[in-house]
C-alpha cells in the first residue's frame, strides 16, 4: 500500500474529468461519491439486466474489437466522467470526493507481466488507486487484493511503483507520505 498526497490537484482534476483527456477512462470504477451543496454517489458495479441480451452481446463484441476484456464487474470510469464533471462543476470546489479505481482486467495480464511475480491472473482479485479530497488536500491509495494468501508482496510493491510511474508519466505532482 502506497499513500500520496497530490501536490497538483489541478492537473489530476483536469485528465480526470476533462472530456478530451483519457488517461483514467480505461480504469474500472468501483465507487466515486462528491459532495458539494449535495452529495452524489455513483456506484461503478456492473448491472446486465440494465440490458437486453443483443445490447450485452454488442458490449461484449465493442470490447473486444477495441482489445479490452468485457468486465462484468464495474464499469469503466470513461462511462461516468462527464456526469461527475457536471456534478462539480462551477466557481466553488467541492467539498470532497473520493473515487475508487481497478486496473482494468486487459491490463493485469500486461501489469504481471512486468513484474517479477510467480503470481497468475488468476490470482489477483484487483489493483486499486483511491483519490480522497477532503476540501484542502487530495491523496491518492494504492491497494492490492489477492484471491490466494501469499507472503510474496512483489505484485504490492509493483503495483506501488506503477501508481507512481503513471503519475509521473502524466505529471501529476505528489509527496509520498
Amino acid at each position: 500500500m502506497l499513500a500520496l498526497r497530490i501536490t497538483d490537484i489541478k492537473q489530476i482534476m483536469r485528465l480526470l474529468l476533462d472530456k478530451n483527456e483519457t488517461a483514467f477512462d480505461s480504469f474500472l470504477l468501483s465507487e466515486a461519491s462528491f459532495t458539494t451543496n449535495a452529495q452524489m454517489t455513483i456506484d461503478g458495479h456492473f448491472h446486465p439486466e440494465f440490458y437486453s441480451a443483443s445490447e450485452l452481446e454488442e458490449l461484449k463484441e465493442e470490447a473486444l474489437k477495441d482489445n479490452r476484456i468485457f468486465s462484468g464487474k464495474m464499469i469503466r470510469f470513461a462511462q461516468v466522467k462527464s456526469q461527475c464533471f457536471d456534478f462539480i462543476k462551477g466557481t466553488r470546489t467541492p467539498l470532497g470526493f473520493k473515487i475508487t479505481l481497478y486496473l482494468a482486467d486487459e491490463n493485469i495480464e500486461k501489469f504481471l507481466a512486468q513484474t517479477d511475480t510467480q503470481l497468475g491472473k488468476n490470482d489477483v482479485d484487483g489493483l486499486s488507486m483511491t483519490l480522497q479530497y477532503d476540501g484542502s488536500e487530495l491523496r491518492c491509495v494504492s491497494g492490492t487484493s489477492l484471491k490466494i494468501f501469499t507472503m510474496d508482496r512483489s505484485v504490492d510493491i509493483a503495483w506501488d511503483n506503477m501508481v507512481k510511474k503513471f503519475f509521473d508519466r502524466f505529471q501529476i505532482g505528489y509527496e509520498e507520505l
